[in-house]
C-alpha cells in the first residue's frame, strides 16, 4: 500500500486502493487504519490518502553509516562539479538511490529523490556499480 501511494503521487481512496492492490475494501480499511495511526499514512482535506511524515522518520534510518560516510563527499563533488552527487546502492536486479545532493548556488540541476528504483543496467548509477563486478581485460 505505501508503495502504491508513492508510486502513484495522488492522493487516494479507500476504494481507489482496494482497486490497485486488488483486496477488499475492508481489508484496505484496516490497513490503512493501521498504517494511519502509525503516521505513515496521512488524510488530506478531501479525506483520501498520501504518504505519512512518519515515513520520514523511517527513511532517516535507512544506510545510516554509509548515508553518514557519504554525506561530506557528496556535497564537495556536487559543489565541484555544479552537478547533483548520488549516492546509489544495488539491491538485486535494481540500483537504489539512497540519497542525493544537489550543487549549492547552482540555478539548474537534475534530482533524484531517495527510494528511486531503475533497472541495475539503465542509467549510470546502474552501470557504474555493474562496472565494479565485471572482470577486467588484460
Amino acid at each position: 500500500m505505501l508503495q502504491v501511494l508513492a508510486d502513484t503521487d495522488q492522493p487516494q481512496s479507500t476504494d481507489d486502493l482496494a482497486v490497485l492492490l486488488g483486496l477488499h475494501r475492508s481489508v484496505v480499511y484496516r490497513l490503512v487504519r493501521t498504517l494511519e495511526d502509525r503516521r505513515l499514512v496521512e488524510r488530506n482535506a478531501a479525506g483520501r490518502f498520501i504518504p505519512g511524515l512518519g515515513l520520514a522518520a523511517l527513511a532517516r534510518s535507512v544506510r545510516t553509516p554509509l548515508r553518514s560516510a557519504a554525506a561530506p563527499v557528496l556535497a564537495a563533488i556536487a559543489d565541484d562539479l555544479q552537478m547533483t552527487a548520488f549516492l546509489v546502492v544495488r539491491d538485486g536486479d535494481e540500483a537504489v538511490t539512497i540519497d542525493s545532493v544537489e550543487p549549492r548556488g547552482s540555478t539548474v540541476h537534475v534530482a533524484s529523490r531517495p527510494g528511486t528504483r531503475h533497472a541495475i543496467e539503465r542509467g549510470a548509477p546502474g552501470v557504474a556499480l555493474l562496472a565494479r563486478e565485471r572482470p577486467r581485460g588484460g
